[in-house]
């Protein structure tokens, strides 16, 4: 019997990629001809086990998925033996952060709003040794990095933050290409993020301090409607939370005095939930006008394994057992991804409605799309593949393969597969479906 070295737990569809550089800091090497394809889920007997096997010439790699309890990374590494059912996540051998955006397609989202989910762990682990990797993956840099960027990568790399990329085929080190330092002093700090210069009509971010007093001018709230008064611009939130904690491992014990926040007192008045407050826990942090009553408790545990066949298990199992080309794919909580044209790849806007997967069959010059649904949301995944629904996102297809014919179909969870024939006349067919107990069947 092949010996269990690593466990890891992932919120994404399985990915070699992240895999291979977690393994590698633990001094494993997956070799590199290992693709998605050497990722088997975990079928015997036609019944999946709701897990997947890589296996490398010294044993094998167990793959899970989680549920974070708070703002989660994406991948964590743990041992062989390691215990997972008690949500205890303190001792990761190494945590992983994954984004296809990059600097030039969204400074932001590539950075700060990363950075929080580190903060978090570091927060309820403070003892951990886990190495923390922030991760591109399949991204395009240019040979300049924005000061938005280099400002957010120093503070990373402050934090002890990794920066990793594949550009191309090739693993880039983000701090080596770019040469990025950490600060070592806040005033460094604070001068980095003030020389950026003012977007006119926007209200940029400034720091100043006065003594171990810092204050961080910024705003936190939307602006409008439902937004309005409370914690919900999520790059500032991702700055906050960054700025904060370089902040107080620089200096420690400071006070941070947050001014032009926009934030409303009877937010506070509520007993605010924000995950926020996770990874500013225990710090002194005023906001100005505003007094901060309670704030929440760090969670108990940081994650719960996926103990019952899920939607997104079934969709990721569709996926993955296909014998066809997957082009798009858009599993539950997983990263979207664009749709894979003939020469190209094009991106799908995050509000275009759009299905779970789609596959490409270029012997038969079809399209078959896919909707996941859980058995009692089956007439609402039936809605969602009309042809006014998708309009939109077929018109992309249409353009990348106009000599295809469409076709749709579900892909469903259900209590028992024994009862599959009851959905046999739904407009749309059923062509993939799970049970509570693993057992599944195909019909494409």
């Amino acid at each position: 019997m092949q010996t269990t070295l690593f466990q890891v737990l992932t919120e994404e569809t399985p990915n070699i990629d992240e895999i291979r550089i977690m393994l590698e800091f633990n001094n494993y090497i997956i070799p590199s001809s290992y693709t998605n394809e050497n990722i088997i889920p975990n079928i015997i007997d036609n019944v999946f086990a709701g897990e997947w096997i890589l296996t490398i010439p010294e044993g094998i790699i167990n793959i899970k998925l989680f549920k974070g309890k708070t703002s989660s990374v994406d991948y964590m590494l743990f041992s062989g033996d390691s215990e997972l059912y008690n949500g205890y996540a303190g001792d990761a051998l190494c945590i992983l952060e994954s984004t296809k955006t990059s600097d030039n397609v969204s400074r932001n989202t590539a950075v700060y709003q990363r950075i929080s989910k580190f903060m978090t762990y570091n927060k309820m682990y403070p003892e951990s040794k886990a190495i923390q990797i922030m991760f591109w993956i399949d991204s395009n840099w240019s040979e300049t990095l924005t000061q938005t960027a280099i400002l957010g990568f120093r503070m990373m790399d402050t934090l002890n933050i990794k920066l990793f990329a594949t550009i191309g085929s090739q693993l880039c080190d983000i701090k080596d290409k770019y040469q990025i330092m950490p600060f070592t002093t806040t005033d460094s700090l604070i001068q980095c993020k003030n020389n950026i210069p003012q977007k006119k009509g926007n209200q940029s971010i400034r720091l100043r301090r006065d003594d171990s007093i810092f204050y961080i001018s910024l705003k936190l709230d939307k602006g409008d409607g439902q937004y309005a008064g409370v914690i919900s611009h999520d790059p500032n939130v991702g700055f906050l939370s960054a700025v904060l904690n370089c902040i107080e491992k620089i200096e420690p014990g400071s006070i941070y005095i947050i001014e032009n926040h926009g934030i409303q007192q009877k937010y506070f008045d509520k007993s605010p939930s924000s995950k926020l407050w996770y990874s500013l826990n225990k710090m002194n942090i005023v906001f100005n006008e505003c007094t901060i009553k309670t704030l929440p408790e760090l969670p108990n545990r940081y994650f719960d394994l996926e103990n019952e066949m899920t939607e997104k298990l079934c969709t990721i199992l569709c996926d993955m057992i296909s014998t066809t080309r997957t082009i798009f794919s858009n599993h539950g909580g997983c990263a979207l991804t664009c749709i894979k044209g003939t020469n190209c790849e094009e991106s799908v806007g995050r509000k275009m409605p759009r299905p779970d997967i789609v596959f490409e069959d270029e012997c038969k010059k079809e399209i078959l799309i896919i909707e996941g649904k859980l058995e009692k949301e089956l007439t609402k995944g039936v809605k969602q593949l009309t042809e006014e629904h998708l309009k939109g996102f077929v018109e992309i297809l249409n353009k990348n393969y106009p000599s295809h014919t469409i076709k749709k179909g579900l892909c469903i969870t259900i209590d028992n597969i024994d009862n599959i024939s009851k959905y046999e006349n739904l407009e749309y067919p059923v062509l993939f479906a799970l049970d509570m107990n693993g057992r599944f069947i195909d019909l494409r």
